[in-house]
């Protein structure tokens, strides 16, 4: 009994400090309110607004309806002076804080969890529009955010508007400067299989992994032209050019009533076979995979074919895997945000409330996506926090080591 108890005092020692952690980030972000009639400090609405959706708020009502009810712990962390703000307030806030600064101060605090948690390896770039932001369907002004994810956890480390999905390719190199890429393998889809991303990745000491598509036609074609070659061992060597060589990898995953095969094929050795290669820096690898999935209940099979391209050496288990949690996080950060937080059907969109909200739920994902204690979706993960306080310390005390 007394080492439980013990256990419980250090879970609220750290949740404090991960609460107090998030306040000062917070506090980072300039208060854009005049200074007549203010009655919250602008940090304490910022803290509740993300305690409150990691808690399974998702509107302004809700959000202040929360906060009344954990107005005693809120009063443990935050100053509180007037009470609890209303709904409006966060509102205001939202609509009127400056999305880059709350940007910075959600990057500051992401990469100090990355590094408290001893998270490495790939990070995914992945760009989601936020319908619910429109005004109409014709509006053009929806907001449309690009996201860099850590494959291992699944935490967003940052993230920058675009006005069009098209403009992914310029933002990405602004948001990759913004990052400490040492090490890390960085993969995108085909918008993001652009020579000056792969130079950005480059310079800051990365990989990338880049999907192969028709923006890039002639290494598509010769990337194909490549493998044809290397899956007959019986073709001889074309104009000197010795036969490509290739190593094969394959996976089979069974589940949501699918199986799923993988082959990965790799080619390393590609000199005077593939021209084009050499416009991307420090390309080592082309990568293949096929896919076979076959639905269990009516036994129908669609088979599809992607072609990769990286600067590292890897095997062909390595580049199965990287394809995969590519993939993985990416449909999964959309998913969440959808389905578990309801982004597409959220209406807040005053000012710069849309944007602003992105980045709420960003903290909040990352915040439930930290602990690594339990199994449970982030949907029951949201619930738990709510109804159970020992719970909700934990996954703080998580996020502080």
């Amino acid at each position: 009994m007394a080492r439980e108890r013990e256990g419980e005092q250090d879970y609220q020692l750290l949740a404090n400090k991960a609460a107090i952690s998030l306040v000062e980030q917070m506090a980072l972000v300039q208060d854009p309110r005049g200074r007549q009639g203010v009655l919250h400090l602008f940090s304490d609405i910022l803290a509740i607004l993300v305690l409150a959706t990691v808690c399974g708020c998702d509107d302004a009502e809700a959000i202040e309806e929360w906060a009344l009810k954990e107005e005693p712990w809120l009063r443990t962390f935050l100053r509180l002076p007037n009470g609890i703000p209303a709904q409006d307030s966060y509102l205001r806030a939202l609509a009127a804080m400056n999305p880059e600064e709350f940007r910075a101060a959600f990057r500051s605090w992401a990469q100090q969890l990355f590094k408290l948690l001893g998270i490495k390896g790939q990070i995914a770039l992945d760009g989601k529009t936020v319908r619910g932001a429109r005004r109409t369907k014709q509006d053009k002004s929806a907001v449309h955010m690009v996201s860099a994810l850590a494959c291992e956890g699944g935490i967003v480390l940052g993230q920058i508007r675009t006005q069009e999905k098209s403009n992914e390719i310029t933002a990405m190199p602004e948001l990759l400067r913004l990052l400490s890429l040492e090490g890390a393998l960085v993969s995108s889809d085909a918008m993001g299989c652009q020579v000056d991303i792969a130079e950005t990745i480059v310079d800051g000491d990365g990989d990338y992994l880049f999907g192969l598509k028709g923006n890039q036609p002639t290494l598509q074609a010769e990337a194909a032209a490549l493998f044809h070659e290397a899956d007959d061992p019986r073709r001889r060597a074309v104009d000197e050019a010795p036969r490509p060589a290739a190593e094969q990898d394959e996976q089979i995953d069974s589940g949501h009533g699918r199986i799923e095969t993988r082959r990965a094929t790799v080619c390393h050795e590609f000199e005077g076979w593939v021209p084009s290669a050499e416009r991307f820096p420090s390309l080592k690898t082309l990568i293949r995979v096929q896919a076979r999935v076959e639905e269990k209940a009516t036994g129908k099979v669609t088979e599809e074919q992607r072609y990769y391209i990286s600067s590292r050496e890897m095997t062909a288990a390595m580049a199965n895997e990287a394809v995969r949690a590519h993939w993985a996080v990416e449909n999964g950060l959309h998913w969440r945000l959808d389905v578990t937080f309801g982004e597409d059907g959220c209406r807040i969109r005053t000012g710069h409330a849309a944007e602003n909200m992105t980045v709420v739920r960003h903290f909040a994902l990352s915040l439930l996506r930290a602990y690594t204690k339990d199994r449970l979706s982030v949907r029951r993960r949201r619930r738990r926090c709510d109804y159970r306080m020992d719970y909700r310390l934990k996954v703080l005390a998580a996020a502080a080591g």
